[in-house]
């Protein structure tokens, strides 16, 4: 990577001579960068920052996709007019993103001739959940406009796998954007040829039409499973027939679900899942189990010695076609019972799907896999029982703390329970009579107690995704809020009563009292279009 550190940067000026970004170069004559950082502009003029005896080039568009309001599109292929040959290009690495994950850019904050800012990452984010948040490290520089157009590094592998889209100068502040690169190459097909790294979904499942019919109650509720809702983390699935409605609704999902082809997307409502949600679809028919095992080492690491804990969780694998694979049960014994056993550990959730329940790997799925069952252990094992009803309970008292904590904090949210204290006096009981030696009687009053717990441990994960998804959507607003006060102070629009108009009650939503995030949203939204016409004249 050293070297490719020293050729691939390049900086982007206007005929001014003012930088308006960065930019990446695919090969000696390609570069990428966002589409807002050329806009308005017909040929840029390209700075070889790590070729400082090379002649300035200049380069013009070859194919965009322009910016989709502030978290869509944005992206930019441009070509010089003359290559430069001593450059040597850097290619883009398809790649799951784990949260927490460290990553770099290099970029040209105002005033510098570049710098290195280090981030980690924190989550998808935007209204179609295309981009990806970063969050920068403490010591780092803020990844402001300036780093606009740079490749995003991931500091383990050195592969590039974004692209830095800050279109405003206060978003580094709270937050920065990334593209990731699947979502690049479903806008832009073109830049496939400088990819590299194996897709999220095997060829055959975007190769079927849009399905005339589907499974409307399947795929609402494996739309909600790929979500992160649902307690499970590996699912059997019963498709039937290629042709059925539920294989349909499978396909229909996986694809949606993929950043590739599901960037940019217009398909909306409760069936559809969030763009990202699949990180690997494998189609097992007529595979061997060797080559499912190769096809998700390409993409995962999953290897037998990954460190628990190291994964972002959530990951979403899809394997369809099971019973009609080549080895059906070497692929079942020794790849995806294995892997479901250490789906938790792994930070992944296994959609895991046969054409007929008769299938003998489905018995032996649901029978080896604790997953499916949520953890279920045999009914006479009094004492595993009780052992497992005190785990849920000691996982579930945290969540539920967190939720009262984060509840008030916006409005309209569902009413926290805290049912861990009183399932514990419960298991107190049940213990005691354990001991007195009234089996009988623990059996009797066990499975209520089971059943309570698993509802509440549903209930309370339920509501720690939403509210984790509307902290983050806050924040978001937040940050998108103060980047057109700053665009608005810049263009010198300061206390100013029309504008000061619209942004009190979009302050006053996100940060006093219960925040109700449609009508911030729409209160931000109505203070960006102000400050846009204000600007535009």
């Amino acid at each position: 990577m050293t070297s490719e550190r020293r050729r691939w940067r390049v900086r982007l000026r206007d005929h001014h001579g003012r930088i308006l970004g960065a930019g990446t170069m695919l090969d000696g004559e390609h570069l990428l960068t966002c589409a807002h950082v050329i806009e308005g502009h017909d040929a840029v003029t390209v700075d070889f920052v790590a070729l400082p005896d090379a002649e300035p080039g200049f380069a013009t568009v070859v194919a965009d996709a322009p910016p989709l309001g502030d978290d869509g599109g944005d992206i930019a292929l441009l070509r010089l007019r003359h290559a430069e040959v001593r450059l040597e290009g850097v290619p883009l690495h398809r790649t799951p993103l784990d949260d927490g994950q460290r990553v770099r850019a290099y970029g040209f904050p105002r005033g510098s001739d570049g710098m290195w800012s280090f981030a980690t990452v924190v989550g998808d984010g935007g209204h179609g959940l295309e981009r990806v948040q970063l969050h920068r490290t403490s010591d780092a520089e803020p990844i402001t406009h300036g780093f606009s157009g740079s490749a995003v590094i991931a500091d383990e592998t050195g592969h590039v796998v974004g692209m830095v889209a800050t279109r405003y100068a206060t978003e580094a502040a709270r937050v920065s954007w990334m593209i990731p690169v699947e979502t690049m190459l479903g806008y832009l097909p073109e830049l496939r040829r400088w990819a590299e790294g194996s897709p999220a979904i095997d060829p055959s499942f975007a190769r079927q039409p849009e399905p005339p019919v589907i499974d409307v109650l399947f795929a609402r509720e494996f739309a909600r499973w790929l979500g992160g809702q649902g307690r499970s983390d590996v699912w059997v699935i019963i498709t039937g027939g290629d042709d059925s409605a539920v294989s349909a609704s499978l396909r229909r999902a996986v694809v949606l679900g993929d950043r590739e082809h599901g960037a940019g997307r217009s398909a909306t409502g409760p069936t559809v899942p969030p763009v990202g949600s699949v990180v690997l679809a494998v189609d097992a028919a007529r595979k061997t189990a060797e080559e499912v095992r190769r096809r998700i080492s390409e993409r995962l690491d999953v290897a037998a010695d990954s460190p628990a804990g190291h994964h972002g969780a959530g990951r979403t694998v899809v394997v369809s076609g099971i019973d009609e694979s080549a080895e059906p049960d070497e692929l079942v014994g020794e790849v995806l019972v294995p892997l479901a056993q250490r789906a938790h550990e792994l930070g992944l959730r296994l959609a895991l799907a046969f054409h007929e329940e008769t299938s003998p790997g489905v018995g032996v799925v649901r029978s080896t896999t604790g997953a499916l069952a949520d953890g279920d252990v045999d009914e006479d094992d009094v004492e595993g029982r009780l052992a497992l009803l005190e785990t849920r309970l000691s996982e579930l008292t945290p969540v539920e703390k967190a939720n009262r904590t984060d509840a008030p904090r916006f409005a309209d949210t569902p009413e926290v329970h805290a049912r861990a204290r009183r399932l514990k006096g419960a298991l107190t009981q049940l213990r005691a009579a354990e001991q007195d030696g009234e089996l009988d009687w623990v059996k009797r009053h066990l499975p209520a107690c089971e059943q309570a717990a698993t509802r509440a441990s549903e209930r309370a994960r339920d509501l720690r995704r939403f509210l984790d998804e509307n902290l983050a959507r806050r924040a978001e607003l937040r940050a998108r809020l103060d980047a057109y006060g700053e665009m608005a102070r810049n263009s010198g629009f300061v206390e100013d009563v029309e504008l000061d108009a619209a942004y009190a009650p979009a302050w006053r939503m996100l940060f006093e009292g219960p925040c109700d995030l449609a009508a911030a949203a729409d209160a931000v939204e109505e203070y960006a279009n102000t400050v846009r016409k204000r600007i535009d004249g």
